[in-house]
């Protein structure tokens, strides 16, 4: 009973203990495997990188097995309700992420794609980090370097928001138009989602299929939603800018932070 509570809090802690130091080395370690996957990806699609194909499937099973132990633990950490994690938003992410390859599902290259979106997640609890280490401050303040930190903290956070809408569109329009010289490989495919999301087709190749044309239509789409929040965030930075620095009163902030 006793390894089985010390599981609990191990996985607790590593998961939403933010002032934990073993929560930053696992939530560090677990994005460097999502990117070291996501990677290999990518490339595996390129027929130049088809020498080290070997290499690419022990990477996907390396990093799978560690998605697939993060996964179990985070059901332990959420013992007490783990339902409403396996169908929270970013568990269904998680299960997105090993799923394909325990089933052998190597057409469905995309759903692996979803893996990206876990950075964000990574991001974001480092994100409520920062703002729980400010609001814990009992006295008034306007530390600029708090809020440059969280400010920083936005920017990343889209950065990661398009590079995973780039990657999932590209591996998306992968699967349905390969057949397409424009659409070899992954890259490509990133390539051309990349020229979607800004309005323009500079490359001349364009989705033929009806699933490629919907692909397209929810690039589209996407790329006003990214829009939109480049302005929210720019403009959270210029707001500050000119009409000056947010205060934290009473462990309280009055203003906005993105």
């Amino acid at each position: 009973m006793s390894n089985i509570k010390n599981i609990y809090k191990f996985s607790y802690r590593i998961f939403y203990d933010f002032n934990s130091r073993s929560f930053v080395i696992a939530n560090d370690f677990l994005a460097v495997i999502t990117i070291v996957s996501i990677a290999g990806i990518i490339l595996e699609t390129s027929s130049f990188f088809d020498p080290y194909k070997v290499a690419f499937r022990a990477v996907e099973y390396v990093t799978v097995f560690f998605f697939s132990l993060e996964y179990i633990l985070r059901l332990v950490a959420n013992k007490k309700n783990p339902l409403k994690y396996i169908f929270s938003f970013f568990g269904v992410v998680d299960l997105l992420a090993i799923a394909p390859t325990f089933l052998g599902l190597t057409n469905l290259t995309f759903l692996k794609s979803v893996r990206m979106l876990r950075i964000l997640r990574f991001l974001r609890m480092v994100r409520l980090a920062k703002i729980a280490r400010i609001r814990k401050k009992k006295h008034d303040l306007t530390d600029l370097e708090d809020y440059s930190a969280i400010f920083k903290m936005n920017i990343q956070i889209y950065f990661f928001a398009l590079v995973a809408t780039i990657v999932a569109l590209g591996s998306m329009i992968y699967i349905f138009e390969s057949h397409q010289v424009g659409f070899s490989s992954i890259p490509r495919g990133m390539l051309w989602a990349l020229e979607a999301l800004l309005g323009g087709s500079i490359s001349g190749y364009i989705p033929q299929t009806t699933p490629g044309i919907a692909v397209g239509i929810l690039a589209r789409f996407a790329g006003l939603i990214l829009f939109g929040l480049l302005i929210h965030v720019m403009g959270s930075v210029l707001k500050r800018l000119l009409l000056g620095g947010t205060k934290i009163k009473g462990g309280r902030f009055n203003g906005s932070i993105l």
